[in-house]
């Protein structure tokens, strides 16, 4: 992800001191736009290799940091494919580095790969799948992807006049409907898989999860992994998501999900505008609104019909 606080040897070294690690090297990931995330080499006590990852969180407290971590903690003990966060010696797995929450989690195996083929894609609806099944009543509180939506809300005066009537409609409609209950990650773009030989090896990132209708979470993922460089549905990755997601127990509401492609285009649209890059960031930055405005044009078009 890109790095809004800058570290230093010393200053990691000192934090990985505090779980017991010792620091052989670092860099700083430069996937993502929103915390600082850096990956660590370093050896336990008995100098075996621990690889680590370090995230430093830029608009989440600890307070509203809390939720995630016992979420990560809870799919971690369901053998889902997920990081979950280290204590240090005083029992903490949060902590504070440059005056910021941060929390130290195990690097699990596999590397980003950004290639996109229908075998990805029935792998990525079979893991939705088991996500959108997990138990979530031990779970603590999440914030509300309805809440951030209203917050978007503000920014539609920033879209081009022949779409600000539509989409404001389209966003009121959604904000009227009642919030479902099933666990979604709410985020899961391809830059928040990881791979091992061609098969998932983590899943990342769970700090838009809440809970809402599956069909969201299907549609925030359709809108990355099933669409061209023009934002073009793609319909045979399309057929091979949503085939995966049902025969691994998934259901799916298609007249929703017709609604939720383009709520989701227009929620990261929004976002990216609302978004600006930092100046004082290292790495990419904002991402481009232009590709979310390609797939909002296609989403409305379609539910329009």
């Amino acid at each position: 992800m890109s790095v809004y606080t800058p570290l230093s040897h010393n200053q990691l070294a000192t934090v990985l001191d505090g779980y017991g690690y010792r620091l052989l090297a670092f860099r700083a990931a430069s996937h993502g736009i929103e915390n600082s995330t850096f990956l660590i080499e370093a050896e336990d006590g008995h100098q075996q290799p621990a690889p680590l990852v370090l995230t430093v969180f830029e608009t989440l407290d600890h307070n509203a940091l809390t939720p995630y971590l016992a979420l990560l903690r809870h799919l971690a003990k369901q053998a889902l494919p997920v990081p979950a966060p280290l204590q240090n010696h005083d029992g903490h797995d949060q902590i504070t580095v440059a005056g910021k929450p941060a929390v130290l989690m195990p690097r699990l195996p596999g590397e980003h790969d950004f290639a996109v083929d229908l075998d990805r894609c029935r792998q990525v609806g079979a893991l939705l799948a088991r996500l959108h099944q997990c138990d979530t009543r031990a779970l603590q509180a999440l914030p509300d992807e309805r809440q951030r939506l209203e917050r978007l809300a503000t920014h539609l005066h920033q879209l081009p006049d022949e779409h600000r009537e539509g989409a404001t409609a389209l966003l009121s409609d959604w904000q009227a409907r009642p919030t479902g209950t099933t666990l979604i990650h709410g985020d899961l773009f391809r830059d928040n898989l990881l791979w091992q030989q061609g098969r998932i090896s983590a899943l990342l990132d769970f700090y838009n999860a809440c809970l809402d209708y599956p069909e969201y979470d299907l549609a925030v993922t359709l809108n990355d992994w099933c669409v061209d460089s023009n934002g073009k549905p793609v319909a045979e990755r399309e057929q091979a998501l949503l085939e995966s997601y049902r025969e691994f127990g998934g259901q799916v509401d298609d007249s929703l999900l017709l609604e939720a492609l383009a709520v989701a285009a227009l929620r990261f649209w929004l976002s990216r505008l609302a978004g600006p890059v930092s100046a004082q960031s290292e790495g990419q930055g904002s991402k481009d609104p232009e590709e979310f405005a390609r797939i909002f044009q296609w989403r409305i078009a379609a539910l329009a019909g």
